[in-house]
């Protein structure tokens, strides 16, 4: 199926190519017929494109108005609707806004949500910096024609735009993003330090007791700042607080989620490269210093609590024995014996998992559910290391960097430490015949 899929993407390609060729022929609108392509010994029919409405522009595109107004990086624009009491639009707010493009040179309208009844949203934290620098020349509840010529970053595109075009935006809702704080550039000269020596300054104090635990569940807000003020990421603009146990999160965020009480809102700078280490970042994370806001809303006990990090964590002891692609193990508690798993099987198993400093990243424990899985969908090191093992073996497992997660986005890096109770094996499934 996946490869119809990509047949049939490649035949809708095929016929917008043959309707840009047909219009460079001379055959006005062009073809607005289906393409009928073959896919091994059936075919399918690809739909040809849906027409855009094309939209009047209520101003000559080839040329601005004199009153139209220039700024510095090249825009023109010209406002149809002016609304001096509408919210105004700040660099890292989200907007919705009812749009149209125009070619400047043939007036065709290429892009319109007129008449779908439903405004496009926006973030500016996220936009190109031409339609964000537009856009805080405008207010809610205003409406200007934008003429962009071709190098103004104005839209994502895989590509540069190469011509001039001209666009109408009205601003239909402004929701503000958070204030960028006033001391962005770094903590005052008396601020509070965690453990780890980042400063600190507590915007708010809640009202709760306790504080969490790296494997609690955590339910917070943050929003995110790079040193020039751009807005890198946010839970408070899109509404939807973050939901985790600490240990999930990078060094930095676990350590600041286990420091403050429910209710607490603080902020904190650090080095971008600090937030990106054993856990998950943001996907934009920037150079440099950066500065978080961060509020703790709920804290929720889990059930059950982790094992302690082994005392041998930080590197396989001298009685450690070694498989031959050189995963360290120690068998911690040995079951009745018995048969052990190929790497075709399925197992049944408990385990923790912890970084060589002793910091947790993950256990089943905690969710009181084995994990169950085949063991060749798995990290390198573990199909190599479990077959070592049989049902009732408890046994600790030192799985170097190139067999774990090596390079890998968002996971632990570096040797891991595994202590894994081998409960049951259990035959592959039965592969099912292909049907074409």
């Amino acid at each position: 199926m996946r490869a119809v899929a990509l047949v049939l993407s490649l035949a809708a390609s095929l016929v917008a190519c043959q309707r840009d060729a047909d219009k460079a022929a001379g055959s006005g609108s062009g073809s607005n017929t289906a393409a009928r392509i073959h896919v091994g010994s059936g075919s399918a029919t690809v739909p040809a494109p849906k027409k855009i409405e094309q939209i009047t522009p209520p101003l000559d595109l080839k040329t601005p108005p004199a009153d139209a107004v220039k700024t510095p990086s090249g825009l023109i624009y010209r406002k149809l609707v002016v609304n001096p009491d509408g919210t105004a639009i700040g660099r890292n707010d989200s907007v919705m806004i009812n749009s149209t493009t125009w070619k400047q040179t043939t007036g065709e309208t290429i892009a319109t949500n007129k008449n779908r009844g439903q405004a496009l949203p926006f973030s500016l934290a996220t936009a190109a910096t031409g339609f964000a620098e537009m856009m805080q020349l405008l207010r809610k509840g205003e409406k200007a024609v934008v003429w962009v010529p071709p190098g103004v970053p104005f839209r994502a595109a895989p590509q540069p735009v190469l011509e001039e075009m001209v666009y109408m935006l009205e601003v239909v809702d402004v929701t503000p993003a958070p204030a960028i704080p006033p001391d962005l550039a770094g903590p005052p000269a008396k601020a509070p330090a965690f453990k780890s020596g980042i400063k600190y300054e507590i915007v708010r104090t809640g009202t709760g007791t306790d504080k969490a635990r790296p494997w609690d569940t955590v339910t917070f807000n943050f929003s995110a700042w790079d040193a020039e003020g751009h807005m890198f990421d946010t839970t408070e603009t899109r509404k939807r607080p973050a939901t985790a146990p600490p240990y999930r999160q990078s060094v930095v965020m676990e350590e600041v989620l286990t420091s403050v009480t429910a209710g607490t809102r603080v902020r904190f700078w650090t080095d971008a490269e600090k937030m990106t280490q054993g856990g998950r970042a943001a996907a934009a994370m920037p150079k440099g210093q950066v500065c978080y806001e961060l509020e703790v809303l709920q804290i929720a006990k889990a059930a059950n609590d982790p094992p302690p990090a082994p005392s041998d964590v930080a590197k396989p002891p001298s009685d450690a024995q070694k498989t031959a692609k050189g995963v360290f193990y120690k068998v911690i508690k040995a079951g009745p014996g018995g048969p052990k798993p190929k790497p075709t099987e399925v197992v049944k198993l408990n385990y923790t998992g912890w970084t060589t400093d002793g910091r947790m990243f993950d256990s089943s424990l905690l969710r009181a559910q084995p994990a169950e899985f085949s063991l060749m969908g798995v990290m390198a090191g573990w199909t190599d290391a479990i077959p070592t093992m049989s049902v009732g073996d408890h046994t600790r497992f030192w799985v170097p960097a190139e067999l774990a997660y090596k390079g890998a986005p968002n996971r632990p890096q570096g040797m891991l430490v595994f202590d894994i109770e081998l409960l049951e094996i259990k035959a592959a499934p039965v592969q099912q015949p292909h049907v074409p």
